[in-house]
Protein backbone atom coordinates (compact mmCIF):
# COMPACT_ATOMS: atom_id res chain seq x y z
CA UNK A 1 0.00 0.00 0.00
CA UNK A 2 1.54 3.35 -0.68
CA UNK A 3 0.72 4.53 2.69
CA UNK A 4 -0.83 7.32 1.42
CA UNK A 5 -2.96 4.32 2.40
CA UNK A 6 -4.06 4.79 5.94
CA UNK A 7 -2.55 8.12 5.48
CA UNK A 8 -4.87 10.12 3.42
CA UNK A 9 -6.15 8.76 0.22
CA UNK A 10 -6.66 6.15 2.71
CA UNK A 11 -9.57 7.06 3.26
CA UNK A 12 -10.80 10.26 1.98
CA UNK A 13 -14.26 11.48 1.11
CA UNK A 14 -12.94 11.46 -2.42
CA UNK A 15 -15.76 12.95 -4.42
CA UNK A 16 -18.26 15.71 -3.91
CA UNK A 17 -21.01 13.11 -3.69
CA UNK A 18 -19.29 11.20 -0.90
CA UNK A 19 -18.33 14.41 0.85
CA UNK A 20 -22.00 15.34 0.86
CA UNK A 21 -22.85 11.98 2.36
CA UNK A 22 -20.30 12.67 5.07
CA UNK A 23 -22.53 15.47 6.28
CA UNK A 24 -25.26 13.12 7.48
CA UNK A 25 -24.62 10.87 10.46
CA UNK A 26 -26.38 7.67 9.53
CA UNK A 27 -27.79 5.19 12.03
CA UNK A 28 -25.99 1.93 12.65
CA UNK A 29 -27.77 -1.41 12.38
CA UNK A 30 -27.43 -3.82 15.30
CA UNK A 31 -28.61 -7.21 16.46
CA UNK A 32 -31.55 -7.32 18.90
CA UNK A 33 -29.30 -7.79 21.93
CA UNK A 34 -27.09 -4.81 21.12
CA UNK A 35 -27.62 -1.08 21.53
CA UNK A 36 -25.57 1.75 20.01
CA UNK A 37 -25.32 5.11 21.78
CA UNK A 38 -23.35 8.21 20.72
CA UNK A 39 -21.04 9.21 23.58
CA UNK A 40 -19.68 12.43 22.10
CA UNK A 41 -19.89 14.21 18.73
CA UNK A 42 -18.04 17.01 16.99
CA UNK A 43 -14.62 15.34 17.06
CA UNK A 44 -11.87 16.21 14.59
CA UNK A 45 -11.00 12.98 12.73
CA UNK A 46 -11.11 10.72 15.85
CA UNK A 47 -8.90 7.62 15.82
CA UNK A 48 -7.55 5.58 18.76
CA UNK A 49 -9.37 5.25 22.08
CA UNK A 50 -8.12 4.36 25.57
CA UNK A 51 -9.37 4.15 29.15
CA UNK A 52 -7.26 5.01 32.17
CA UNK A 53 -7.42 3.02 35.42
CA UNK A 54 -10.13 5.37 36.75
CA UNK A 55 -12.41 4.51 33.82
CA UNK A 56 -12.00 7.85 32.06
CA UNK A 57 -12.14 7.69 28.25
CA UNK A 58 -9.60 9.43 26.01
CA UNK A 59 -9.66 9.79 22.21
CA UNK A 60 -6.96 10.71 19.70
CA UNK A 61 -7.97 13.39 17.20
CA UNK A 62 -5.85 13.57 14.04
CA UNK A 63 -6.96 17.15 13.38
CA UNK A 64 -7.66 18.83 10.05
CA UNK A 65 -4.30 20.05 8.81
CA UNK A 66 -3.81 23.81 8.62
CA UNK A 67 -3.66 26.89 6.41
CA UNK A 68 -0.22 26.38 4.84
CA UNK A 69 -0.55 24.16 1.77
CA UNK A 70 1.82 22.71 -0.82
CA UNK A 71 1.67 19.94 -3.40
CA UNK A 72 3.52 16.65 -3.02
CA UNK A 73 6.46 16.22 -5.40
CA UNK A 74 5.92 14.68 -8.84
CA UNK A 75 3.19 14.90 -11.48
CA UNK A 76 -0.28 14.88 -10.00
CA UNK A 77 1.01 15.35 -6.46
CA UNK A 78 -1.83 15.91 -3.99
CA UNK A 79 -2.04 19.20 -2.14
CA UNK A 80 -1.22 18.79 1.55
CA UNK A 81 -2.03 21.37 4.20
CA UNK A 82 0.04 21.49 7.37
CA UNK A 83 -1.03 22.78 10.77
CA UNK A 84 -1.03 21.86 14.43
CA UNK A 85 -4.65 20.89 15.05
CA UNK A 86 -4.14 17.32 16.30
CA UNK A 87 -4.38 16.32 19.95
CA UNK A 88 -5.99 14.09 22.56
CA UNK A 89 -9.32 14.72 24.29
CA UNK A 90 -10.80 13.41 27.51
CA UNK A 91 -14.52 12.64 27.37
CA UNK A 92 -16.54 13.89 30.34
CA UNK A 93 -20.33 13.67 30.36
CA UNK A 94 -20.57 13.82 26.59
CA UNK A 95 -18.12 16.69 26.21
CA UNK A 96 -14.61 16.44 24.78
CA UNK A 97 -11.92 18.41 26.63
CA UNK A 98 -8.51 18.70 24.94
CA UNK A 99 -5.76 17.53 27.29
CA UNK A 100 -3.10 17.46 24.56
CA UNK A 101 -3.14 20.05 21.78
CA UNK A 102 -0.96 21.73 19.19
CA UNK A 103 0.32 18.52 17.58
CA UNK A 104 1.14 18.37 13.87
CA UNK A 105 -1.66 17.53 11.43
CA UNK A 106 -1.29 17.04 7.67
CA UNK A 107 -4.46 16.79 5.57
CA UNK A 108 -6.14 17.63 2.30
CA UNK A 109 -7.38 21.20 1.77
CA UNK A 110 -10.78 20.39 3.30
CA UNK A 111 -9.21 18.71 6.34
CA UNK A 112 -10.13 15.20 5.22
CA UNK A 113 -8.15 12.12 6.23
CA UNK A 114 -5.57 13.87 8.34
CA UNK A 115 -2.31 12.49 9.64
CA UNK A 116 -1.81 13.38 13.27
CA UNK A 117 -2.04 11.48 16.53
CA UNK A 118 -3.51 8.17 15.42
CA UNK A 119 -2.89 5.83 18.35
CA UNK A 120 -2.99 6.25 22.13
CA UNK A 121 -2.58 3.96 25.13
CA UNK A 122 -2.68 4.67 28.86
CA UNK A 123 -0.68 2.87 31.53
CA UNK A 124 -2.23 3.25 34.98
CA UNK A 125 -3.98 6.44 35.94
CA UNK A 126 -2.44 8.97 33.55
CA UNK A 127 0.68 7.82 31.72
CA UNK A 128 -0.59 8.69 28.27
CA UNK A 129 1.39 7.42 25.28
CA UNK A 130 0.69 8.63 21.74
CA UNK A 131 2.03 7.93 18.26
CA UNK A 132 2.01 10.52 15.50
CA UNK A 133 1.66 9.09 12.00
CA UNK A 134 4.11 8.95 9.10
CA UNK A 135 7.67 10.34 9.26
CA UNK A 136 9.37 13.65 8.56
CA UNK A 137 9.52 12.74 4.86
CA UNK A 138 5.80 13.37 4.35
CA UNK A 139 6.19 17.15 4.65
CA UNK A 140 6.47 18.64 1.13
CA UNK A 141 9.64 20.63 0.46
CA UNK A 142 8.05 23.83 -0.76
CA UNK A 143 8.51 27.59 -0.39
CA UNK A 144 4.76 27.70 0.21
CA UNK A 145 5.39 26.29 3.70
CA UNK A 146 7.13 28.54 6.19
CA UNK A 147 10.47 27.38 7.58
CA UNK A 148 9.02 27.35 11.10
CA UNK A 149 6.07 25.15 10.09
CA UNK A 150 8.26 22.78 8.07
CA UNK A 151 10.79 22.28 10.86
CA UNK A 152 8.18 21.91 13.58
CA UNK A 153 6.11 19.43 11.53
CA UNK A 154 9.15 17.31 10.63
CA UNK A 155 10.21 17.20 14.27
CA UNK A 156 6.81 15.84 15.36
CA UNK A 157 5.81 13.36 12.63
CA UNK A 158 6.50 9.70 13.39
CA UNK A 159 7.13 10.28 17.09
CA UNK A 160 6.27 8.22 20.15
CA UNK A 161 5.44 10.66 22.95
CA UNK A 162 4.48 10.42 26.61
CA UNK A 163 2.28 13.01 28.31
CA UNK A 164 1.81 13.55 32.05
CA UNK A 165 -1.16 15.12 33.92
CA UNK A 166 0.98 18.21 34.55
CA UNK A 167 1.11 18.76 30.79
CA UNK A 168 4.74 17.70 30.62
CA UNK A 169 5.58 16.08 27.30
CA UNK A 170 8.49 13.75 26.65
CA UNK A 171 9.57 12.66 23.19
CA UNK A 172 10.49 8.99 23.59
CA UNK A 173 11.56 8.03 20.08
CA UNK A 174 11.41 8.87 16.39
CA UNK A 175 9.72 5.58 15.54
CA UNK A 176 8.79 6.73 12.04
CA UNK A 177 12.38 7.60 11.21
CA UNK A 178 13.69 4.32 12.62
CA UNK A 179 11.09 2.25 10.74
CA UNK A 180 11.73 4.14 7.51
CA UNK A 181 15.42 3.29 7.76
CA UNK A 182 14.61 -0.34 8.64
CA UNK A 183 12.35 -0.67 5.59
CA UNK A 184 15.06 0.90 3.44
CA UNK A 185 17.46 -1.80 4.62
CA UNK A 186 14.84 -4.52 3.98
CA UNK A 187 13.46 -3.27 0.67
CA UNK A 188 13.24 -6.83 -0.69
CA UNK A 189 10.33 -7.57 1.68
CA UNK A 190 7.96 -5.19 -0.12
CA UNK A 191 10.00 -3.90 -3.07
CA UNK A 192 7.19 -1.89 -4.66
CA UNK A 193 6.45 0.00 -1.41
CA UNK A 194 9.60 0.24 0.70
CA UNK A 195 11.05 2.39 2.14
CA UNK A 196 8.05 3.70 4.06
CA UNK A 197 6.84 4.32 7.60
CA UNK A 198 3.60 5.21 9.37
CA UNK A 199 3.34 4.50 13.13
CA UNK A 200 -0.37 3.99 13.69
CA UNK A 201 -1.10 2.25 17.00
CA UNK A 202 0.52 1.86 20.41
CA UNK A 203 0.02 -0.47 23.37
CA UNK A 204 1.63 0.56 26.66
CA UNK A 205 2.73 -2.29 28.95
CA UNK A 206 5.11 -2.55 31.94
CA UNK A 207 7.84 -3.95 29.66
CA UNK A 208 7.59 -1.04 27.22
CA UNK A 209 5.46 0.41 24.43
CA UNK A 210 4.51 -1.79 21.49
CA UNK A 211 4.08 0.21 18.27
CA UNK A 212 2.37 -0.93 15.09
CA UNK A 213 3.68 0.65 11.88
CA UNK A 214 1.15 0.45 9.05
CA UNK A 215 3.69 1.23 6.32
CA UNK A 216 6.81 -0.71 7.36
CA UNK A 217 4.43 -3.56 8.35
CA UNK A 218 6.20 -4.05 11.65
CA UNK A 219 5.66 -4.48 15.36
CA UNK A 220 8.18 -2.46 17.36
CA UNK A 221 9.03 -2.45 21.07
CA UNK A 222 10.30 0.70 22.76
CA UNK A 223 11.88 0.21 26.17
CA UNK A 224 14.68 2.72 26.10
CA UNK A 225 15.35 2.16 22.41
CA UNK A 226 13.27 0.98 19.46
CA UNK A 227 13.58 -2.60 18.25
CA UNK A 228 11.70 -4.14 15.33
CA UNK A 229 10.25 -7.31 16.85
CA UNK A 230 8.15 -8.71 13.99
CA UNK A 231 7.39 -8.18 10.31
CA UNK A 232 3.94 -9.04 8.94
CA UNK A 233 4.12 -10.83 5.57
CA UNK A 234 2.24 -9.45 2.59
CA UNK A 235 -1.05 -10.92 1.31
CA UNK A 236 -1.28 -11.98 -2.39
CA UNK A 237 -1.46 -8.32 -3.46
CA UNK A 238 0.24 -5.26 -1.97
CA UNK A 239 1.15 -5.43 1.74
CA UNK A 240 -0.33 -6.26 5.14
CA UNK A 241 -0.81 -2.74 6.59
CA UNK A 242 -1.19 -3.67 10.29
CA UNK A 243 -3.32 -1.15 12.18
CA UNK A 244 -4.03 -2.34 15.73
CA UNK A 245 -2.54 -4.39 18.55
CA UNK A 246 -3.97 -5.89 21.73
CA UNK A 247 -2.69 -8.24 24.44
CA UNK A 248 -4.72 -11.41 24.79
CA UNK A 249 -5.65 -13.31 27.97
CA UNK A 250 -2.89 -15.77 27.06
CA UNK A 251 -0.24 -13.04 27.11
CA UNK A 252 0.33 -13.06 23.33
CA UNK A 253 -0.15 -9.99 21.15
CA UNK A 254 -2.89 -9.93 18.52
CA UNK A 255 -2.61 -7.68 15.48
CA UNK A 256 -5.27 -6.74 12.91
CA UNK A 257 -4.51 -5.55 9.39
CA UNK A 258 -6.08 -3.30 6.76
CA UNK A 259 -4.27 -4.80 3.72
CA UNK A 260 -3.18 -2.65 0.77
CA UNK A 261 -4.63 -2.02 -2.67
CA UNK A 262 -6.04 -4.95 -4.63
CA UNK A 263 -7.06 -7.14 -1.70
CA UNK A 264 -10.82 -7.43 -1.71
CA UNK A 265 -13.28 -8.26 1.05
CA UNK A 266 -12.20 -11.11 3.33
CA UNK A 267 -8.47 -10.68 2.71
CA UNK A 268 -7.51 -9.36 6.16
CA UNK A 269 -6.29 -11.61 8.97
CA UNK A 270 -5.54 -11.39 12.68
CA UNK A 271 -1.96 -12.26 13.58
CA UNK A 272 -0.87 -13.82 16.87
CA UNK A 273 2.60 -12.86 18.07
CA UNK A 274 4.45 -14.76 20.77
CA UNK A 275 7.76 -13.70 22.23
CA UNK A 276 10.71 -14.52 19.95
CA UNK A 277 8.45 -16.27 17.40
CA UNK A 278 7.26 -15.27 13.94
CA UNK A 279 3.65 -14.08 13.65
CA UNK A 280 1.08 -16.77 12.88
CA UNK A 281 -2.43 -16.36 11.44
CA UNK A 282 -4.96 -16.69 14.27
CA UNK A 283 -8.14 -15.83 12.32
CA UNK A 284 -8.99 -14.86 8.75
CA UNK A 285 -11.83 -13.64 6.54
CA UNK A 286 -11.87 -10.06 7.80
CA UNK A 287 -11.92 -6.85 5.77
CA UNK A 288 -10.08 -3.53 6.18
CA UNK A 289 -9.47 -3.68 9.94
CA UNK A 290 -8.73 -0.31 11.59
CA UNK A 291 -9.20 -1.19 15.26
CA UNK A 292 -9.23 -4.31 17.42
CA UNK A 293 -8.99 -5.69 20.91
CA UNK A 294 -10.33 -8.00 23.60
CA UNK A 295 -13.32 -7.19 25.78
CA UNK A 296 -13.38 -7.93 29.49
CA UNK A 297 -14.84 -11.40 28.83
CA UNK A 298 -11.85 -12.33 26.68
CA UNK A 299 -13.65 -12.15 23.32
CA UNK A 300 -11.78 -10.55 20.39
CA UNK A 301 -13.42 -7.85 18.26
CA UNK A 302 -12.36 -6.02 15.13
CA UNK A 303 -13.50 -2.74 13.59
CA UNK A 304 -13.85 -2.98 9.80
CA UNK A 305 -13.48 0.37 8.04
CA UNK A 306 -15.57 -0.87 5.12
CA UNK A 307 -16.82 -4.35 4.36
CA UNK A 308 -16.29 -3.49 0.67
CA UNK A 309 -12.55 -3.12 1.23
CA UNK A 310 -10.91 0.15 2.18
CA UNK A 311 -10.29 1.35 -1.37
CA UNK A 312 -14.01 0.86 -2.15
CA UNK A 313 -15.25 2.50 1.03
CA UNK A 314 -18.40 4.54 1.34
CA UNK A 315 -20.61 5.61 4.26
CA UNK A 316 -22.61 2.95 6.07
CA UNK A 317 -20.34 0.07 5.02
CA UNK A 318 -18.26 -0.21 8.19
CA UNK A 319 -18.85 -2.84 10.87
CA UNK A 320 -17.92 -4.11 14.32
CA UNK A 321 -17.36 -7.86 14.24
CA UNK A 322 -16.59 -10.54 16.83
CA UNK A 323 -13.76 -12.85 15.83
CA UNK A 324 -13.89 -16.39 17.25
CA UNK A 325 -10.47 -18.06 17.67
CA UNK A 326 -9.20 -19.70 14.47
CA UNK A 327 -12.32 -18.62 12.57
CA UNK A 328 -12.49 -17.94 8.85
CA UNK A 329 -15.53 -15.65 9.00
CA UNK A 330 -16.24 -13.05 11.71
CA UNK A 331 -19.63 -12.52 13.35
CA UNK A 332 -21.20 -9.12 12.64
CA UNK A 333 -22.25 -7.26 15.80
CA UNK A 334 -23.01 -3.82 14.36
CA UNK A 335 -23.21 -2.85 10.69
CA UNK A 336 -23.84 0.37 8.76
CA UNK A 337 -21.04 2.24 10.52
CA UNK A 338 -19.31 5.07 8.65
CA UNK A 339 -15.50 4.99 8.46
CA UNK A 340 -15.05 3.53 11.98
CA UNK A 341 -11.67 3.19 13.67
CA UNK A 342 -10.24 2.70 17.14
CA UNK A 343 -11.38 0.30 19.85
CA UNK A 344 -11.70 0.26 23.64
CA UNK A 345 -13.69 -1.95 26.00
CA UNK A 346 -15.34 -1.88 29.41
CA UNK A 347 -17.51 -4.61 30.98
CA UNK A 348 -20.32 -5.37 28.50
CA UNK A 349 -19.45 -2.27 26.50
CA UNK A 350 -17.34 -1.58 23.43
CA UNK A 351 -16.33 1.89 22.27
CA UNK A 352 -15.24 2.89 18.77
CA UNK A 353 -14.66 6.09 16.84
CA UNK A 354 -17.02 6.72 13.91
CA UNK A 355 -16.43 9.08 10.99
CA UNK A 356 -12.70 8.77 11.72
CA UNK A 357 -12.05 10.32 8.31
CA UNK A 358 -14.23 13.25 7.30
CA UNK A 359 -14.02 16.89 6.16
CA UNK A 360 -12.93 19.38 8.82
CA UNK A 361 -16.29 21.14 8.76
CA UNK A 362 -19.71 20.61 7.24
CA UNK A 363 -21.26 23.89 8.26
CA UNK A 364 -21.62 22.79 11.87
CA UNK A 365 -18.06 21.84 12.69
CA UNK A 366 -16.20 18.50 12.75
CA UNK A 367 -18.36 15.40 12.38
CA UNK A 368 -16.40 12.67 14.17
CA UNK A 369 -17.98 10.81 17.07
CA UNK A 370 -17.45 8.04 19.61
CA UNK A 371 -20.08 5.31 19.87
CA UNK A 372 -20.79 2.98 22.79
CA UNK A 373 -21.99 -0.51 21.92
CA UNK A 374 -23.69 -2.29 24.83
CA UNK A 375 -24.01 -6.05 24.52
Amino acid sequence: MEVSGIRRASITCATAAIAALCISLLAATTSLAVTVTPVVKGLDNPRGLAFDSDGDLFVAEAGHGGKECASEPGPGGEEQCVGFTSGVSKIDNGVAHRVVSGVVSVAGPDGTAAIGIDGISILGDWRLFAVVGESSRVVPESPKLSKETTEKAKAQLGRLDEFAPSGHQEVLADVGGIDFQWSKEHKELVPEQFPDANPYAVLATPEGQWVIDAASNTLDLHNGSVKVVAFFPSPPKSDAVPTCVSRGPDGALYVGELTGFGNGPGASVVWRVEKRKKPTVWASGLTAVTGCGFDTDGDFYAVEFSTLGWESFKPETGALVRVPPHSTSPVTVVSKLSFPGGFAARPHQIYLSNWSVAPASNGGGPTGEVLRITH
